[in-house]
């Protein structure tokens, strides 16, 4: 399903709206299109272009079932919490259904089942199964018997469905005002500063993935950046739905299509080994031998230190911001709780699931041991600058990879391109001095503090970092 968005032009001029949306992602437009719809005046911003970020790498999975999560929830934060953040789950993929039927969209949307399972020598999952039952969850215990290796059971969530994001928003985007290739300075009350103007509204919310201001709430403690790499495969057997190993580092299945989805080596950002496509493969191989891949990536993740996503008010001293980010890999799902939860806030109604999602929240069981994991990789991070050591010369990069050298005396990032070439940047993150490692699969520097990432060249891919990589002459090296 081809869907191309349409283009817009950037800010070039001083606006009026009730609403300032930041982000054009599913969360961004679900929330632009609902307030809208409520009748209040909303003006939209994308930085670069819309849905070009986790949105265009979505694997078009709607579950409220988020891996074994059950007994946590309710072990963490409290029966009562708990069941409100599996309600708005549930309740979300019953949104996107209603929304998706009165849009009339064509978006190849498929009732599927999600699963959960575990290896021959792993865990059961009836505890997990009782605690989903008591949530409220459409929670079922099955054999399998569709994958090419042995399971020991899967947990199930009936109900769920999958679909391709990029027709749904084309038809959300009717009538809304949006401005991309508009990146958002500062925020100085109700006024959003960009380039080519200033939008004054009355409410602000900043749906980006990593919240783009810090000065407010403490984010940059909360918050880590995850990736995963993903292949798709055609040929290979179809299987009913979609699979999710119990044990986060093992590995997920989706049928999406006619092609199947093999995902897996789940690692903090800045923590890349250099062989996870590779791992992919060898998996494929041994799976579905038949199969021909057609693609491969990389998808990045935002999570909170508790593992549930912020929506809600920025922080207590700013009444007229929001924010919705830290979705982990429920993208889908926890976007239409933020277009809900965010647009009966602001519209001052009630959202009965509200306190499992504020921004406010901390429990320490669930929380402590993520912070102090945050502070540590900050700390080592910025000491890793300034006793960066040298782990190779400009002559052992080899075509394809790259690495940290030292050049009179300062470190410099070289990546050596297959035709020989050399790129040298600045190995330091300008978001808050962290030491950058080289990504041996996606070619790229990555920063394990905060998760902001750049290619070879220097160029920024992903927040929070706001700024390029300072660039050299790599002829002098």
């Amino acid at each position: 399903m081809n869907t191309v968005l349409p283009s817009f032009p950037p800010l070039r001029e001083n606006l009026i709206a009730d609403v300032a949306v930041i982000g054009g992602g599913m969360a961004g437009i679900l929330t632009a299109h609902a307030l809208r719809e409520a009748g209040l005046r909303v003006v939209l911003l994308e930085e670069a272009r819309l849905a070009g970020g986790a949105t265009a790498h979505a694997t078009a999975r709607l579950s409220a079932q988020h891996g074994v999560f059950c007994e946590r929830l309710i072990r963490d934060f409290g029966e009562h919490l708990a069941r409100q953040y599996v309600a708005a789950q549930l309740h979300a993929v019953e949104r996107y259904r209603a929304l998706i039927a009165r849009l009339g969209v064509d978006c190849g949307w498929t009732e599927q089942t999600s699963r959960v399972y575990t290896a021959p020598n792993g865990p059961d999952l009836e505890g997990e199964y009782l605690a989903a039952l008591r949530l409220g969850a459409p929670a079922e215990l099955q054999a399998v018997k569709d994958l090419p290796f042995s399971v020991r059971e899967a947990l199930c969530f009936t109900g769920q469905a999958s679909f391709e994001p990029l027709p749904l928003l084309r038809a959300l985007l009717d009538g809304l005002t949006v401005c991309e290739r508009t990146p958002v300075r500062d925020i100085h009350g109700r006024f959003v500063r960009c380039d080519g103007g200033t939008v004054e509204a009355g409410e602000v919310v900043v749906a980006t993935r990593y919240p783009m201001l810090e000065r407010w709430g403490f984010y940059r403690l909360k918050l880590r950046q995850e990736q995963a790499y993903l292949l798709s495969l055609a040929g290979a057997p179809r299987i009913d739905g979609w699979y999710l190993d119990a044990d986060t580092r093992g590995w997920s299945l989706q049928q999406r299509g006619d092609e199947l989805v093999l995902s897996g080596g789940l690692h903090r950002c800045g923590e890349n080994r250099g062989d996870s496509y590779e791992n992919l493969r060898r998996q494929a191989r041994l799976w579905f031998p038949e199969a021909r891949e057609t693609r491969a990536w990389s998808a990045q993740d935002c999570v909170t230190m508790d593992g549930l996503p912020y929506i809600g008010r920025y922080s207590a001293v700013t009444p007229h911001l929001h924010i919705a980010a830290g979705f982990g890999r429920w993208g889908l799902s926890n976007s239409m709780v933020a277009a809900t939860l965010l647009t009966a806030e602001l519209l001052g109604n009630e959202y009965p699931y509200a306190d499992a999602f504020s921004p406010d929240r901390f429990f320490p069981s669930a929380s402590i041991e993520a912070m102090m994991e945050g502070a540590l990789y900050a700390v080592h991070g910025r000491a890793k600058r300034l006793y960066q050591p040298i782990q190779q010369t400009v002559d052992d990069i080899e075509p394809g990879h790259g690495g940290i050298v030292r050049w009179h005396g300062a470190p410099r990032g070289v990546y050596r391109d297959e035709q020989g070439r050399l790129y040298a940047v600045s190995p330091v993150c300008p978001h808050r001095g962290c030491a950058l490692a080289w990504n041996d699969d996606d070619k790229t520097w990555d920063c394990p503090c905060h998760g902001s990432r750049f290619d070879y060249t220097g160029r920024r891919l992903y927040h929070p970092a706001r700024a390029a990589l300072k660039q050299f002459d790599a002829t002098e090296l």
